[in-house]
């Protein structure tokens, strides 16, 4: 019966996205050439789907995001997705327990178009008649990539030259004021997951260096996740320890040997802040991640009043949504509410 019905609701989907008045093709990040409604209205996220959303969010084509956040994404952690895009507060699920696309739940939904990193995802709703778009994101040329093919996929093409042109100006306006200082002046830092005591992120490299930090993994490396040893982390003894989880902080401070680094027991610990996601991963908001890391770490050169404006900019210009103050130094603090 389950069978049936997804045949059914496939059929209906395949009419609908073939009675489209006009169609258009797109190129993904991937290569592939998709075939898109030229008017999209219903869009869907499968996967990362806060990382995703971001780049929807981004170009100001929140409301057309027709689904909910998984509950596998801590609705009190990512409680920002709603203030962005309050619909995902109540939208249907459409990924099952094991966070593949739920098919049937999909065409329900007659979305015009998803997004998506997973190839295996492209390809079972492709079977389906949904367009799919795929989105690869792992450098800030990414990002600004990213933010171009959404903008343009969504009806909004002028948003990617003017995120481009936000991202170099301001990357140009604090690298003034960094590439000035000597070595001796730049601390070391360790973005770390303690929990299994990894580099989660290659692209921290980049934020870390160019907020004015010697990144103690910073040696040329590839891989995106790096494992590390507690040999090689007591040995760096960075003076700041960044994380990207709030719960991590009592993980090293009751850790026997990470609660002797120098920078745990002078309170130097650095959590990454917490919009439409963490900030110190892929996301559209790793311009401010920069900004936030020159703040940390050269607050006389940033002062904390300029990453607060900065901020409310951001998201005034980009997710076309006004932040007050409190609600910009929530997510400086990391989501807390």
């Amino acid at each position: 019966m389950r069978r049936l019905a997804i045949g059914i609701v496939a059929a209906i989907g395949a009419s609908i996205l073939a009675g489209a008045a006009s169609a258009r093709d797109v190129v993904d990040m991937t290569g592939r050439t998709v075939t898109v409604p030229d008017k999209i209205e219903r869009v869907i996220t499968i996967g990362s789907v806060p990382v995703i959303n971001s780049f929807v969010f981004a170009v100001g084509k929140a409301d057309t995001l027709a689904m909910g956040l998984p509950v596998r994404f801590n609705p009190k952690r990512w409680s920002w997705q709603f203030v962005f895009a309050p619909q995902l507060k109540t939208g249907p699920e459409l990924q099952d327990s094991n966070y593949a696309p739920d098919v049937e739940k999909i065409l329900a939904v007659q979305p015009q178009v998803a997004l998506t990193f997973e190839q295996s995802t492209a390809d079972v709703l492709g079977r389906n008649g949904v367009p799919v778009v795929r989105l690869r994101i792992q450098t800030p040329e990414d990002v600004k990539s990213g933010v171009k093919l959404v903008g343009d996929l969504l009806g909004n093409p002028q948003i990617g030259e003017t995120y481009e042109r936000y991202f170099d100006a301001t990357l140009k306006r604090i690298a003034a004021k960094v590439d000035a200082l000597p070595q001796d002046k730049r601390p070391t830092a360790l973005y770390l997951n303690p929990g299994n005591m990894t580099q989660p992120h290659l692209v921290a490299e980049w934020w870390l260096r160019a907020g004015g930090a010697r990144s103690v993994t910073d040696d040329g490396r590839a891989e995106e996740v790096l494992s590390l040893s507690m040999e090689r982390v007591i040995a760096a003894n960075p003076r700041f320890i960044v994380l990207f989880e709030p719960g991590h902080v009592e993980v090293l401070k009751k850790h026997a040997a990470l609660s002797q680094l120098d920078a745990v027991k002078a309170g130097r610990i650095l959590v990454t802040p917490m919009g439409a996601h963490t900030w110190g991963n892929r996301t559209v908001e790793q311009i401010l991640t920069v900004l936030w890391a020159a703040s940390a770490f050269h607050p006389d050169l940033f002062p904390h009043a300029e990453l607060v404006a900065e901020v409310r900019n951001f998201y005034a210009t980009f997710f076309r949504t006004e932040l007050s103050d409190k609600q910009v130094e929530t997510i400086l603090a990391s989501g807390k509410h």
